[in-house]
């Protein structure tokens, strides 16, 4: 049996954790988040590059997910930390150690990809996507809190996540993703707009790819609304796993009751001219999402 692809894309904080928590119940499936894919890569292929070395990272991508099908989609450990969590049932967990699982699908995580969705798409052929989106005032509010991102401090470097590229302004970086010309006025933001300039960047380069008409006809790609899913998980979720060709069951739908709409307009806690500063800078993309 041929192993069916899928990947979570979304932007850093926009719900990708609870989606892939909650997939893990899926039977017979893989999923695997961020270790597969050197975190430089979905920076570098937004440079110009020759198609040879284009189609060898394409290429590095689908290879690392055929061998972690080959090296550890066996292991009897796994196996039992995914049974004890709930998410694997007694006839899969005694295949695995008979030797005799066959995984039926194989679903990877890498919020970064969100930088990149035309390599997604095209690394891994037939690939099914779940694109998941949330506002990004929540977002960049998340990051920040969560993890202190692209503070004046982390841009004096280019060893982050968020900007292992860039060109340098004075003693700091600005990202490679920050427009030509715009260099002041990103260093002049506080970190919170800054996380919000990264969302943007990454919801408009997945809008734009994603609503492409030969990409939408492909019938590959799904777009999912997080303040929907946490309001409605069930309805959501089955939608979800439908498009991995897959069905509910009692693990999937326990893990999705235990979304949470509490986080859902967590940046009004905000100063308000930070907000208002933030939403002037993705106000076309929080448009085109109907947040604005």
């Amino acid at each position: 049996m041929e192993v069916q692809y899928g990947v979570v894309l979304g932007c850093p904080r926009s719900g990708t954790t609870f989606l892939m928590q909650v997939l893990q119940a899926l039977p017979y499936s893989e999923c695997v988040s961020g270790k597969l894919l050197p975190i430089s890569i979905p920076h570098i292929v937004n440079y110009p590059l020759a198609s040879e070395i284009y189609e060898s990272l394409c290429f590095g991508l689908e290879f690392a997910c055929q061998d972690y099908l080959v090296s550890e989609a066996g292991s009897r450990f796994a196996a039992i930390h995914k049974w004890l969590l709930g998410c694997m049932t007694i006839p899969e967990l005694i295949d695995t150690f008979r030797r005799t699982r066959i995984v039926k699908r194989f679903i990877y995580k890498e919020p970064f990809l969100s930088f990149a969705p035309e390599f997604t798409y095209q690394a891994l052929p037939n690939c099914r996507i779940l694109y998941i989106y949330r506002d990004g005032r929540d977002c960049a509010d998340s990051l920040v809190r969560t993890y202190d991102v692209l503070t004046d401090q982390k841009l004096m470097h280019l060893r982050t996540s968020e900007m292992p590229l860039g060109r340098q302004y004075d003693h700091r970086y600005v990202p490679w993703w920050v427009e030509s010309g715009k260099e002041e006025e990103f260093i002049s933001c506080t970190p919170y707009v800054r996380s919000i300039w990264m969302w943007k960047e990454m919801v408009r380069r997945c809008h734009d790819f994603f609503t492409k008409p030969e990409v939408m006809a492909s019938g590959r790609v799904l777009f999912v609304k997080y303040e929907d899913l946490v309001t409605d998980p069930l309805f959501y979720g089955k939608s979800i796993v439908e498009h991995f060709d897959a069905t509910m069951n009692n693990q999937l739908c326990q893990k999705l009751k235990k979304a949470s709409p509490r986080s859902i307009g967590i940046h009004k806690k905000r100063d308000s001219r930070e907000i208002e500063w933030a939403s002037k800078i993705a106000k076309p993309e929080l448009k085109i999402y109907e947040y604005l």
